[in-house]
């Protein structure tokens, strides 16, 4: 046993106080004389003292006995005395709120109310029906279960945090949220109380399909019910540019209908605050449908998807996607025979290629330039092709030159290799070059390097130094050919030849499929922050807990996600038969808890209001006597 509120000492001290004032009152109280005299007969002969009586032993023992014992039952309720220890008796509680984007739709019985005003109700009062003594931890559960408070006895502070919680924006991992209750329990050092679950139970298919519920000594579910609340809204935009037509985005709508009647849905597109298309489509319960529209531009703008008819769940009836503006690269080739890269270029939207004779060269640079053959006096800036220049003049220095080298191969895991396997390349001449530090060798023969690159330490300049010249001869005519001069096109500008696709999803956990052999992958946030992502199943997977824009970069495509719808549900979750359900009662509170006090409170009382009936009654019929006495005698 152990007291609350007082030490054993305070107990003991206090006790001994009450009984000796106790004690004092008695004796006092029964020392007291009544007399009946005649009239004018009240004092005593001047210089005689009054005679005194004596007690010489207690009298009524059973009445001081029962004051002494009402009054320590008394003191141990105060002190509030439990059975088992204090910290055998304490039980920790915890909370788990449901604040899941789904809380945010609003429910037509209750006035505007969304579902996490009910939550918040309910939470409150299972709150009120804890025991005093025990400890509650709350957590607030979306796709991460989220401690808002530590364990606390201070039942306001828990409260406030009830009040302060608000919808999501991902959707709720139920069995995650309970398995953290659980060991938070564990690790408390006090007896497991009572985990209980506030909120609807939507969870998605996923969790559903594999869920394991935590062993949980006493789980309680206050459950909200949202079967009134009809929506059906966008699940993604997604925006990506035409296999046939550069200048076209073709845009995929997905909506899906989580009511329980069939409905008739209209999506429209707007671009830039103009009409891009409409459709309406049937969904029935539980379905979804892929709507297609196609809009044509090169500049970036705003698409715009809406919903109608809007419903009560308003989150993800609109959504924005930011379409980027088509990039291109202007080329400059230098070469006396231009019809050689006419083909190769002119094939190629991206590229706005200008053709130049070797007499009109400058060195103005402000993308890519081609040097064929020869060597300016004073050599182009930035990003720079050269092709097979002369040896009195080269741009790396020469080794040795070789006719018809044989073998050749490409250096691997480079971008400016990727897809050339080809070791029968027919070169009629080739340069063998003398690398020195940074220098990238990208094709070597027997006797050297015959391909090399370099890289300025910003990153921002690239050069390419070719050694042979791949549009003369045989080669010209090889697979290698166009693929070699794509490789150093998208080397040189990574950001244009990039396959760039947008979509707007929910947030929470993201898979990107990847293509064989997409390379270095990178996921970034919108401020250039790189975000920790896992490669499973040949996908890039990642988690965003809030809206944020998201760069998943992999080799030469980008997919920008805008996370900005919220995450909803896919099926209702059914809780176990075994489960407690509703805010428990008075009376299950006082059976969990072990304290004595209300107890002894009771029974301190009942001996007290005993004593007055066996012994005080008497004692006021008897003065009534006496005062009645006294009256007639008068």
């Amino acid at each position: 046993m152990a007291f609350l509120n007082l030490s054993m000492a305070e107990f003991l001290g206090l006790m001994a106080a009450v009984s000796a004032i106790s004690v004092a009152l008695y004796l006092l109280d029964r020392n007291r004389r009544k007399q009946v005299v005649a009239t004018l007969r009240f004092w005593v002969a001047q210089g005689e003292a009054a005679p005194v009586t004596r007690r010489s032993r207690i009298q009524q023992p059973v009445s001081l006995l029962l004051q002494l014992l009402g009054m320590m039952l008394l003191l141990l309720a105060i002190a509030q005395l439990q059975w088992g220890g204090r910290q055998g008796a304490r039980r920790d509680h915890v909370l788990v709120l449901d604040d899941s984007a789904w809380m945010g739709a609003v429910v037509p019985e209750h006035a505007g109310a969304n579902l996490m005003d009910l939550a918040k109700a309910n939470a409150l009062g299972w709150l009120r029906a804890v025991p005093s003594t025990d400890r509650v931890m709350l957590i607030r559960a979306d796709a991460l279960a989220t401690p808002a408070t530590a364990w606390e006895l201070d039942r306001r502070k828990v409260a406030r945090a009830i009040l302060e919680t608000q919808p999501g924006a991902t959707a709720l991992n139920l069995s995650q949220s309970l398995d953290f209750a659980r060991r938070l329990q564990r690790g408390s050092g006090s007896i497991a109380g009572e985990v209980a679950y506030v909120g609807p139970g939507r969870i998605s298919t996923r969790e559903a399909n594999n869920m394991v519920m935590p062993d949980l000594p006493s789980f309680r579910v206050l459950n909200v019910d949202d079967s009134a609340v009809e929506n059906s809204g966008l699940r993604s935009v997604g925006a990506r540019r035409s296999a046939s037509d550069t200048g076209t985005w073709e845009i995929l709508v997905r909506v899906r209908n989580y009511g329980r009647v069939t409905k008739n849905v209209s999506v429209t597109l707007n671009f830039g605050h103009a009409p891009a298309g409409a459709k309406a489509v049937d969904l029935a319960p539980g379905a979804e449908r892929e709507l297609a529209f196609p809009v044509r531009t090169s500049a970036a703008g705003i698409i715009e998807a809406r919903l109608y008819p809007k419903d009560a769940f308003a989150g993800d009836n609109y959504v924005a996607l930011e379409l980027p503006q088509s990039r291109s690269l202007h080329v400059v080739v230098y070469s006396d025979q231009p019809e050689l890269f006419r083909p190769a270029l002119a094939s190629d939207p991206r590229i706005a290629a200008e053709f130049k004779f070797i007499g009109s060269y400058t060195p103005k640079n402000d993308g890519m330039v081609v040097i064929h053959k020869f060597r300016p006096e004073t050599a182009p800036q930035g990003n720079v092709l050269w092709i097979d220049p002369p040896p009195d003049k080269a741009v790396v220095p020469i080794r040795d030159h070789v006719d018809h080298p044989q073998g050749m191969a490409w250096t691997p895991d480079l971008a400016l290799t990727a897809g050339l396997r080809a070791r029968d390349v027919q070169i009629e001449s080739a340069s063998v070059f003398e690398p020195g530090p940074g220098t990238i060798r990208v094709a070597e023969v027997d006797k050297g390097p015959v391909m090399v690159a370099r890289e300025s330490a910003d990153g921002k300049t690239r050069t390419v130094v070719m050694g042979f010249d791949p549009f003369a001869g045989a080669m010209r005519f090889e697979l290698a050919t166009p693929l070699l001069l794509a490789n150093v096109l998208r080397w040189m500008a990574p950001d244009v030849f990039r396959d760039v696709d947008v979509g707007a999803q929910s947030a929470g956990q993201v898979a990107m499929p990847l293509a064989g052999g997409s390379g270095e992958v990178r996921v970034l946030s919108d401020s250039g922050a790189i975000l920790p992502f896992n490669l499973r199943d040949r996908s890039v997977q990642f988690f965003a807990g809030q809206t944020q824009r998201v760069r998943v970069i992999t080799g030469n495509s980008e997919r920008v996600y805008s996370l900005t719808l919220p995450e909803l549900w896919d099926v209702k979750w059914n809780a176990p038969a075994n489960v407690r359900h509703g805010i428990p009662t008075f009376s299950e509170a006082l059976v969990r808890s072990r304290d004595l006090w209300p107890l002894l409170a009771a029974l301190g009382a009942a001996l007290l209001l005993g004593e007055w009936f066996l012994y005080g009654r008497a004692a006021k019929a008897r003065l009534q006597v006496v005062r009645t006495g006294l009256g007639r005698a008068a």
